[in-house]
């Protein structure tokens, strides 16, 4: 089948191209011909987003729209709720198929949040009423759906790019990959004095190294599994904000499959801690139970945290493996378009 993905996301650049292309690559390896609209030079359709401030989303819609509205030679597409607002009606007019992508949902503050929040309970009205099926990352967003079908595609992980050689360390590290934007409040993690690499990049990025945290510039993606080989403890401490409860990090996933024990805040689907020892879930903003459990892996000998990432990597593997994760969408689309 063939497919059109439409993102605002440049593929090139942005951090979150990880799971785009991971999620991609999992429906190519099950027959489909993935297409992109993207504002990323040389994809298959390539469409104008503004980086001036206040006009990205503007612009976005109003390329889309005059890309949509010419004729486009596939079965479905997959428009992320970015882009509902520019598509839907070229898309409807040319009887083809779509369902609303929601992998990010807004968490920015102030008036850009609110103006975000606007633009994403339009996407969802319209879908709600044209999409064929909705693809979320957590069952917290299934309810915006209501009547339509849902995939619930939570981040996924290539496992066998994890497959490196680890070094025991008697004094662990801890290592947070993403991005470092303000909304994240990682300057209290850093406070924490808990021995931890920053990597990424974002509007925190400069305040973090004024501060005095090891602050590493985001890396091409094919050294990911190599930087997380140098750490021992994945971290993932998110604000207590309605908007991160249904999160569902990437870079948890990818802590796993790299065999890194893991503290994230309690959001999304994660597992359950009991059955799996190399996790430790927080309350979201709980800096208390965040430091506790760090500790508690910290103190542990390197026998006992490469043990427990060995059952991290077998989570990973049979949990959050691209082609796992991506077979509700699979199933969405082959039973929808069919």
């Amino acid at each position: 089948m063939r497919l059109l993905w439409i993102t605002h996301r440049d593929l090139n650049r942005d951090l979150t191209r990880t799971s785009r292309l991971g999620l991609a690559n999992a429906l190519e390896n099950q027959g489909h011909e993935i297409h992109w609209m993207s504002p990323t030079p040389g994809l298959d359709y390539v469409v104008n987003r503004s980086k001036q401030l206040g006009l990205g989303h503007r612009s976005f819609t109003r390329s889309v729209r005059l890309a949509c509205s010419s004729s486009i030679d596939v079965d479905a597409v997959l428009v992320e709720w970015t882009a509902v607002e520019g598509s839907y009606k070229g898309l409807i007019l040319q009887d083809i198929p779509w369902f609303i992508l929601d992998r990010s949902p807004p968490v920015s503050r102030g008036i850009v949040g609110l103006i975000q929040r606007r633009q994403h309970t339009r996407a969802w009205k319209i879908a709600r009423e044209y999409a064929r099926g909705a693809i979320v990352k957590s069952s917290h967003h299934r309810h915006l759906a209501e009547h339509l079908p849902v995939a619930v595609v939570p981040a996924g992980v290539d496992v066998e790019r994890f497959e490196v050689d680890r070094d025991d360390r008697d004094i662990p590290r801890c290592i947070y990959i993403g991005s470092l934007a303000k909304e994240r409040e990682l300057i209290r993690v850093h406070a924490m004095d808990i021995d931890a690499i920053f990597m990424g990049s974002g509007s925190d990025a400069e305040r973090l190294l004024r501060a005095g945290a090891d602050v590493r510039p985001a890396s091409e993606m094919k050294r990911i599994p190599e930087v997380l080989a140098a750490a021992d403890i994945g971290i993932m401490h998110l604000p207590n904000r309605m908007e991160w409860k249904g999160a569902s990090p990437l870079k948890v996933a990818e802590y796993a499959a790299a065999g890194l024990c893991v503290v994230t805040s309690d959001v999304g689907d994660m597992p359950d801690p009991d059955s799996n020892p190399w996790l430790r879930l927080v309350p979201l903003g709980d800096d208390t139970a965040f430091i506790e459990a760090v500790n508690y892996f910290r103190s542990l000998s390197s026998e006992m945290r490469r043990h427990l990432g060995k059952s991290a990597k077998k989570w990973a593997r049979n949990e959050r493996d691209w082609s796992v994760v991506s077979a509700p969408l699979n199933s969405l689309i082959e039973n929808q378009i069919a």
